[in-house]
Parts: C-alpha cells; sequence; structure tokens
C-alpha cells in the first residue's frame, strides 16, 4: 500500500454533524468529524489505553475518547485530560496523527502521509461533470471487493475483460480492442478505444435507439490517477448519450479494497430512473468482483514479467509501473516487517506531516516503508511502460 497520496475516506453525506465517524484506510483506523467549514481526520486511537475515538463524542471541535474523556483537536493536540484537573499542564506526546482532509466530489479525501502541502500531489481535478447539474444526473455509493487494491484498480483499467465479463455491453462475437496509444500524464495515463457495442435493451436501448441514427459502435475515454486510485472511464454510445463511471478504490487493508463511486448520465435524468442505473452497475461490480476474488496470486507479482503482458495491456502496466516507481521513492508501506504488529502487541501509524516539522515527542511509531524515502526517484513511467511491453 501506497503513502503520501490522497484517498477516499468516505462519502461526505456520512459524516454526522453532532458526531464523529469511523473510517479505514491503508489498513489504518481513522476517525472523521466536522470542523468549522470542513472536515478533520485523525488516527482513531487514543494515546493514553487504545481508546477508539470513532466511539466517542464531539465536544465543540475536539473529538472525546469514550474511555477517560481525553479530548483532541483537528490537529491532533489534546486539548483536557479530566482526571488531571482544568489547570493541568499537558504532556507534549498527548497528540494524535492529524491528516489533512478535504471534500470532493461527494467524497471526504485525506492525504496520508508526511509531505508539506507544496509537495503534495493532487487530488484528479477530472470530473467537471459532477458539478454541471444542469446537463448531468449522478448517483453515487460504494463497494466492497475482498480482494487487493492493485488488481482491483487495474481491473477498471483493463479494456479487454469488458467482452467475456460484461454481458451486458461485452461482445463475444468480436473482442478485439484497438490496440490504442496511451498519454502519460504527471500522476496518471489516458487513452481511448472504439468498440462494436451490443444492441442495448430496455429504457436505455429506447435511448439509442433514437439518438445513435444508424451508428452501431461506441467509443471511451479512460484515464486514472494515482490519488484516490481514481478510475474514469466514459463511454460516448452516441453523439448525445453518454455515462461517466468515476470510482475511487480505497484499500482498506491487502486484502479488502472499498470502492466509491459516481456514476454520471446525461440521459434519462429524471430522478425515478436512479434505481435502475444503480442496479445495473451494481451487477457490474459483482460480475468483477467474481473474478478479482479469484485471481491468483491474490497480490500483483513483483517482476513486470511474472505475468505476460499483451499490447492491450498498456494502461495496466503503466498503472503497475507507476505504483513501482512510487515505491522506490520509498511510498510502500511494510506493515509486516515489525511481528508485534501482526502479533497485535504493538500500534504503528502512517506518519502525518506534523511530525515531519516536529519528528520528537510522538507515543505511536511511524510505519515503516520497504524502501528508505528517495526524492530523486524520477517517475519516467512512459520509458518503463514501453520497455516493460517489449519483454
Amino acid at each position: 500500500m501506497l503513502k503520501n497520496l490522497w484517498y477516499v475516506a468516505t462519502h461526505a453525506a456520512d459524516v454526522p454533524a453532532d458526531r464523529p465517524k469511523h473510517a479505514r484506510v491503508l489498513g489504518q483506523d481513522l476517525v472523521i468529524f466536522r470542523s468549522g467549514d470542513g472536515f478533520a481526520c485523525l488516527h482513531n486511537v487514543c494515546v493514553h489505553r487504545g481508546g477508539n475515538l470513532a466511539r466517542g463524542e464531539l465536544h465543540g471541535a475536539s473529538v472525546m475518547c469514550p474511555y477517560h474523556g481525553w479530548e483532541f483537536n483537528a490537529e491532533g493536540r489534546c486539548t483536557r485530560i479530566p482526571s488531571l484537573g482544568p489547570d493541568a499542564r499537558i504532556p507534549k506526546r498527548a497528540r494524535v496523527d492529524a491528516y489533512p482532509a478535504e471534500e470532493r466530489y461527494g467524497f471526504v479525501w485525506v492525504f496520508l502521509g508526511d509531505l508539506p502541502a507544496d509537495r503534495r500531489p493532487p487530488i484528479p481535478d477530472i470530473f467537471p461533470e459532477y458539478y454541471d447539474t444542469e446537463n448531468w444526473r449522478c448517483i453515487s455509493g460504494a463497494f466492497h471487493y475482498k480482494a487487493n487494491w492493485q488488481r482491483v484498480t487495474e481491473n477498471g483499467l483493463d479494456s479487454a475483460h469488458t467482452h467475456f465479463v460484461h454481458p451486458a455491453f461485452g461482445n463475444r462475437e468480436d473482442p478485439r480492442v484497438e490496440d490504442a496509444d496511451i498519454e502519460h500524464l504527471p500522476w496518471g495515463a489516458r487513452t481511448g478505444h472504439f468498440y462494436q457495442a451490443k444492441e442495448k435493451k430496455g429504457s436505455l436501448g429506447e435511448v439509442l435507439d433514437k439518438d445513435r441514427g444508424g451508428r452501431k459502435g461506441a467509443s471511451t475515454d479512460l484515464q486514472f490517477h494515482m490519488c484516490g486510485l481514481t478510475v474514469k472511464l466514459k463511454q460516448i454510445m452516441s453523439p448525445v448519450v453518454s455515462q461517466i463511471i468515476f470510482s475511487c478504490k480505497t484499500p482498506l487493508d491487502e486484502e479488502n479494497t472499498l470502492t466509491f463511486y459516481v456514476q454520471a448520465r446525461n440521459y434519462l435524468m429524471d430522478p425515478d430512473q436512479d434505481e435502475e442505473r444503480r442496479k445495473g452497475l451494481l451487477e457490474v461490480f459483482q460480475q468483477d468482483a467474481d473474478i478479482v476474488e479469484y485471481i491468483a496470486p491474490p497480490k500483483v507479482p513483483a517482476g513486470l514479467a511474472d505475468e505476460l503482458s499483451v499490447s492491450t495491456d498498456k494502461m495496466p502496466m503503466a498503472f503497475r509501473i507507476f505504483c513501482k516507481r512510487l515505491a522506490k521513492k520509498g511510498w510502500e508501506l511494510d506493515p509486516y516487517a515489525i511481528p508485534e504488529v501482526a502479533q497485535g502487541k504493538e500500534l504503528r501509524v502512517v506518519a502525518c506531516p506534523a511530525r515531519r516539522e516536529d519528528p520528537s515527542g510522538w507515543t505511536f511509531k511511524p510505519m515503516p516503508t520497504t524502501l528508505p524515502e528517495n526524492d530523486d526517484e524520477e517517475l519516467d513511467i512512459e520509458r518503463e511502460s514501453q520497455a516493460a511491453m517489449a519483454s
């Protein structure tokens, strides 16, 4: 799992105004609560005796531990220890890691890492349709995969599986995938394909019968961004009929992934159509789950040549290489390096930005990484992707 990236922790609408909410990202338990006009995100474990902060209460701008009443503000600092009285000096170590949090596309994004603001990769700015409510109707939700985050994300970038996994819009009679070039972006990649679409049924089929004008093919615009492990798939089914699946894959841990999604459509925009669209989308996610939850090995192999890739695997390979390059920068967490963590005897946390500014006076130790930090490691994804495909 990779630190120093933004991840979706929860839907903003699911965070109550009057109490904290639990979230899990990168194997870390977090507490999310509303703070001013935005959101605060803290590590969920009280440094005193391990109380679960998300099961506590909100007291003004702070969250109160339900065990002994210690209160922590949005910066993670303890502001009150009831047992010591109102005039007590609060120890410096009485603080928990606090992570930047922002709302975008109806999600609460949290930055799990210690980079300062000017060095953080950005939340992907690739979904303007979400805010164009006049022309697009959006529905949102989440889907839990019992599968590794890399496997789930690569599946969303795999254009060839569609014809065999998704009968509603795949075409086994002509499963060829256009060998399209990809555009390498600073934090992701983008490509597009044209394919022969199957005839649609139901209300969408009726719309397409009117608007396709004899055009039988369809095209896609596919891109990914490393922050949020975000995949945006735009399906252009006719000159005037399109839909978008914007999905963010949140690693709960190494074996479980929670996909937060928004589907946007510019057709059948009546709210009464939402349930049919949601049902169809969840069927697609379940079809993917029936594949990725049974892939062997469960995690992506270490070597690029340990699985055979062909020319239509350019996008999954670009993502795989991106992950490896970020690991070389020292961003890959190593939760198995500490035996006591696996035994449940020790807690390690993803270091927050405040630790870089003030590394002393923390109770919980930071989670180790597989390699030391290396800011000089360059991200030449295009060159490495071409080399991997050639092999």
